[in-house]
């Protein structure tokens, strides 16, 4: 049974990885576009902190629904049957409709003392327009939460394809208005482009509802529906601590140097690339099957599960991990060396935001296993823990952010946010055991050891190769550096997992190879 487990996740995880790599692929571009077209200077600033403001409640949103509507449908549906279930789900959609249009007007009117609160470093000219921008985003909450229900429905029905679609409005939406009319009218192209991009994701949506019976509704006697706000606030906190330490983050560097918050910005974006491709599509997919099993009332058969999803995170991220932090300055000169960002003279935007992305990278592993082991909680319906940890990070990164901004510039803004990871997903994982004993065994320890340890040699390779090949310049040499020392080192990875690798990692490998050819 485990390895079946095992088999089916990896297969499951796998297509979903392959429309999120497509989806951050674009994505990527935007941003490389975006670097071209706007830099790295106050006016981006205030931009990037502008959608930093729209995106929180977007976060907000995303955290509560995803994290309780999907435990809460299954159950409905094993409970009371499909028809029951599906008028929970057009209930909720009408629910949390109404909130984000509450909460989008609120904030339109607050937007200007908002912003003040938030960035209080900005000066007059950067603070207007963070106000301005934030404003003609704002209409596009209601799009994003009705398109975040949307897509939790269809992942609790286990189609997750559609849900990972809802990334390509953003990019083409901005991309082609970057490209279009950003030399007339400015940055504020990407502001109106939000907007474009709510309204796009529910048409991507609408052809996959097939079997959701959803219409106008509501109702809020629904017992499933109080339950979902129930574990909702909790919820929120567990699963947004990234982006809010990241907030905190960036409201202490507008204090900073001009170009700082974008740089994090820039830096921050890759990291959210990366765990869109190598988390989110395991905790996705280990999500709903963990509910499924938690409805069952039989939490010693999610065991095997948590065990598989932790392994294959681990064996997933950090090869990918070492590599990145080693070729972190060739990574921003690929990904934004081009355009107003590489010709800067006021500062080295790629060796600022390298250094950035080199600090937050570290904590990629830490980020994923607090995501993943959060979802664990939460599929046993305990929001109230993973809230509580979470407090506890963002206190503990605040206070080393205060520390750290005095002793290391925007630099320690960064290391704080991991520090605070490592925290939390060490408390997450010491409090596992009152839902569930037995996950960290000696065995499974050892394992996660030699995991560990299968990555010494692709780190040795890749510190040589990185040693040995001359810095590379122009967007095509470095993509050839990046993809030769990337593939030569993953190349030794995968002869380390072959002749060293336990049973684990060598079944791990032999699907991912079944899979690839099929």
């Amino acid at each position: 049974m485990p390895q079946k487990n095992s088999s089916s996740l990896l297969s499951s995880t796998l297509s979903v990885t392959l429309i999120i790599l497509f989806s951050k692929a674009v994505g990527f571009v935007r941003e490389m576009i975006m670097a071209a077209y706007f830099g790295a200077d106050i006016v981006t600033d205030s931009y990037n902190a502008a959608y930093s403001l729209f995106y929180l409640p977007v976060l907000l949103f995303s955290s509560c629904i995803t994290s309780t509507l999907v435990p809460q449908y299954i159950r409905c549906a094993q409970d009371k049957g499909i028809n029951r279930a599906n008028r929970f789900a057009s209930n909720a959609l009408t629910a949390f409709s109404i909130a984000g249009l509450i909460l989008s007007i609120l904030m339109f009117a607050l937007s200007d003392p908002l912003v003040r609160l938030v960035y209080p470093g900005f000066d007059p000219m950067a603070h207007k327009d963070a106000v301005t921008f934030t404003r003609i985003m704002l209409p596009a909450l209601v799009f994003f939460t009705a398109g975040l229900v949307l897509s939790s429905l269809l992942n609790a029905r286990e189609k997750y394809v559609a849900a990972q679609l809802t990334g390509l409005p953003l990019s083409v939406a901005e991309i082609t208005l970057a490209v279009l009319l950003s030399k007339k009218y400015g940055i504020v192209t990407q502001a109106w482009g939000v907007i474009l991009a709510g309204f796009l994701q529910i048409i991507v949506l609408v052809p996959f509802l097939g079997g959701l019976k959803l219409r106008p509704y509501l109702n809020h006697k629904d017992k499933y529906l109080k339950k979902v706000f129930l574990l909702a606030l909790p919820a929120v906190l567990s699963m947004a601590v990234n982006e809010l330490n990241h907030m905190v983050d960036r409201m202490l560097a507008s204090g900073l140097n001009g170009g700082d918050i974008s740089s994090m910005s820039y830096a921050f974006k890759l990291i959210m690339f990366m765990m869109g491709v190598l988390v989110v599509p395991l905790t996705t997919v280990s999500f709903s099957k963990l509910s499924r099993s938690s409805a069952k009332s039989d939490p010693e058969s999610v065991i095997p599960m948590i065990r598989s999803s932790i392994s294959m995170l681990l064996m997933w991220v950090l090869p990918i991990v070492i590599i990145a932090g080693i070729q972190h300055i060739h990574i921003i000169r690929f990904a934004y060396g081009r355009g107003h960002f590489l010709t800067d003279q006021t500062r080295d935007n790629v060796h600022i935001t390298g250094l950035i992305f080199l600090c937050y990278v570290a904590g990629v592993p830490f980020f994923g296993l607090r995501d993943l082991t959060n979802r664990v909680y939460h599929a046993f319906e305990d929001t109230k823990t993973p809230m509580v940890i979470a407090t506890a990070s963002v206190v503990l990164n605040i206070l080393l952010n205060l520390l750290l901004r005095k002793l290391m510039g925007v630099y320690g803004l960064a290391l704080a946010t991991v520090f605070a990871a490592m925290f939390g997903v060490i408390l997450l994982f010491s409090l596992l055991r009152k839902h569930v004993s037995g996950v960290f065994d000696k065995t499974f320890i050892m394992d996660m050891v030699r995991t560990l340890l299968l990555n010494l040699p692709l780190a040795l390779a890749a510190f040589g190769l990185d040693a040995l090949i001359a810095p590379a310049f122009g967007t095509f040499h470095v993509f050839l550096r990046l993809a030769l020392i990337s593939v030569s080192a993953l190349a030794v990875y995968g002869v380390s997992i072959v002749l060293l690798g336990g049973k684990r990692e060598k079944a791990a490998l032999r699907q991912l190879k079944g899979i690839i050819k099929r």
